[in-house]
């Protein structure tokens, strides 16, 4: 009997990657100059590492879960885009955390 594509570890990755870019616009939509840092699946789960000024509460957290539902349920969509390294580094100008991990890329992985 073939595995169902849920059961994959594939589809949990997909999944996990898309939760943590679902928690990157949700907090970016409450506070608009948070800076992302990174943001992986990882084997259990998924974070996203925030630069903000503030410390997330309880109430914070149970708002930026209703936000990340809400995009689930209107089905966001993902669209992958491939850069060069200037075009990526004029993007994220002004965020040093994503310049350093750009800079840290070979050319042809951005």
């Amino acid at each position: 009997m073939k595995e169902s594509p849920e059961n994959t570890e594939e589809y949990r990755y997909k999944i996990r990657h898309s939760a943590a870019h679902l928690l990157a616009e949700a907090v970016l939509k409450k506070h608009p100059d948070a800076k992302l840092t990174i943001g992986p699946p990882i084997d259990d789960g998924f974070f996203y590492d925030f630069d903000v000024d503030i410390t997330f509460s309880p109430q914070d957290l149970a708002s930026i879960e209703r936000d990340m539902k809400r995009s689930v349920k209107r089905n966001t969509k993902f669209e992958r885009n491939e850069l060069s390294k200037k075009e990526a580094l004029e993007i994220y100008k002004d965020n040093p955390y994503k310049i350093e991990i750009i800079n840290s890329m070979p050319e042809d992985e951005i």
